[in-house]
């Protein structure tokens, strides 16, 4: 019995207090929109008074906004990830995109309970953290020699000039003193070359005893030209294998000891001829293109990219990842840089101009362009007089001064091939008597420098079905790089998208 009015004792007190309160149903584990699973609490209890049922609306109201925010962290954590996994495989990441509908649903409130095989993969999926890749790390540059012996019995290379060449070799001697050089006649071996196309094709600066070649293989090649003790006569020494995408440029320094590489994967790297390791490498922030030494100092390079830019880089400064100095005066991407003389270098590019720089100074000296010129891939400095050929989009090669106000030289005019867009090079025998180039349906053109006349039209490479080395599906099969021996007066290398490497006699 209770003392007061309106105040009961403590243990009647106690059990009304039990008879309120209902029991508790389990806990259920919920997916939200985010994909992720939380344990839905019991119901409050029901309201003692009326004060207290107020409180307690207010706290579940707080404690649901709370559920709601971390949903939607969550929600947007999972987004990216998905994101980064479709980039990472390739895949649109809009292809299974399948949380509109979560998003959705949990907006309004709706929440729906999974099975437990659900839950545990789930769970695993979320646990997993993607790494992204890293190419310094998954690839390390390498390289193999395959030919027959790698030194000989004096513990000379491969880099040392054999002593069986042909009577006319003269290394001492310039190009103007060469023998008069003539057009090939025919196919006298074919390379195996690079699956999928060769890029660019480089002889031994001097000798020509060697050929370089890099493909969309990713690989670069090293051929012999003459039967010696390091390998048979057109046989392959030495496979380099510095990028994991096609490899877009190499060319020799001076001496030969060292040469750079280029390729897709956006890296540039410095390797020894000899021990096929790799010196240096510079990962650039675009594609590279063209790469060219100094003649000044072979451990300075320029390189052209696909964002307008041609970067000048020095291997002996201390940060030599980062250009000494920017030439940035294009419009377009890169297509081709030449040696002028020793103090200046020629680049051509997509936006239809040609600029003479002088070395480590972001000033072009002079701009060539005009209305009706068309995009240039390659151009040619000739070794004896003072002109430049430059290969037009518009199927001509066309002529201009090297030295004065650098006009253009219009009596000379070579017409006859086709390119149909692609890049095709152009080159001169050591002579400077006749200037080749390649075509797009499988031939070798060759014209007299002095009249612009078509000496040769010569059959390489039968777009119908024969002459193929893994083209791919592509009917035509240009010839985009050729290259003339050195030291050899009637000598040429050529090859294109059919990934063999043709030698002419």
């Amino acid at each position: 019995m209770s003392i007061l009015q309106g105040y009961s004792s403590s243990g009647s007190s106690d059990e009304e207090k039990d008879s309120l309160i209902s029991e508790q149903p389990p806990f259920k584990k919920v997916k939200t929109f985010a994909g992720s699973f939380q344990q839905q609490l019991p119901p409050p209890p029901p309201p003692l008074t009326s004060s207290s049922s107020l409180q307690d609306n207010s706290n579940n109201i707080n404690y649901d906004r709370k559920i709601s925010s971390n949903a939607k962290k969550l929600a947007k954590q999972l987004k990216k990830q998905r994101h980064k996994r479709a980039s990472r495989s390739g895949i649109d990441p809009w292809t299974n995109n399948s949380s509109d509908d979560n998003e959705n649903n949990t907006n309004n409130n709706e929440e729906q309970t999974l099975p437990s095989q659900d839950v545990e993969t789930i769970n695993h999926h979320e646990e997993t953290e993607v790494v992204p890749a890293n190419d310094d790390f998954t690839f390390e540059p390498s390289s193999e020699f395959v030919g027959d012996q790698e030194f000989d019995y004096q513990g000379r290379s491969y880099l040392t000039i054999p002593k069986n060449l042909p009577n006319n070799f003269d290394l001492t001697k310039s190009s103007q003193q060469i023998r008069e050089c003539f057009v090939p006649k025919r196919v006298i071996h074919i390379f195996p070359g690079h699956k999928r196309g060769v890029n660019r094709l480089r002889f031994f600066p001097g000798s020509g005893h060697l050929l370089l070649s890099c493909g969309n293989d990713n690989l670069i090649k090293l051929w012999s030209i003459y039967n010696t003790l390091h390998g048979k006569q057109y046989q392959l020494l030495r496979i380099f294998k510095g990028h994991n995408l096609p490899v877009k440029d190499i060319i020799f320094n001076k001496t030969g000891e060292q040469f750079l590489s280029c390729g897709y994967d956006k890296f540039i790297r410095l390797w020894d001829t000899k021990t096929g390791e790799v010196i240096k490498s510079i990962k650039v922030k675009s594609i590279p293109n063209v790469l060219l030494f100094n003649p000044n100092n072979n451990q300075q390079f320029i390189v052209g990219l696909s964002n307008f830019i041609i970067e000048h880089y020095d291997f002996n400064s201390i940060q030599y990842n980062i250009p000494i100095q920017i030439y940035d005066h294009h419009q377009g991407s890169i297509n081709d840089l030449k040696l002028l003389g020793l103090d200046k270098f020629i680049s051509s590019s997509n936006d239809k101009t040609i600029r003479f720089w002088p070395w480590q100074i972001n000033i072009p000296i002079k701009v060539i362009t005009d209305p009706s010129q068309h995009s240039i891939p390659s151009l040619k400095v000739h070794p004896t007089a003072n002109y430049i050929a430059l290969q037009n989009m518009d199927n001509t090669i066309k002529v201009i001064h090297s030295y004065g106000k650098f006009k253009w030289y219009k009596k000379k005019i070579f017409k006859g091939h086709q390119i149909a867009g692609y890049g095709i090079e152009i080159e001169f025998t050591p002579d400077g008597k006749i200037l080749m180039s390649g075509d797009c349906n499988g031939f070798a053109y060759f014209w007299d420098w002095k009249t612009c006349k078509l000496i040769k039209k010569l059959k390489i490479v039968d777009n119908n079905g024969g002459g193929g080395g893994g083209g791919g599906g592509d009917k035509k099969k240009p010839l985009t790089c050729i290259v003339a021996h050195p030291q050899e007066t009637s000598k040429v290398a050529i090859a294109g998208n059919s990934g063999e490497i043709y030698y002419c006699d």
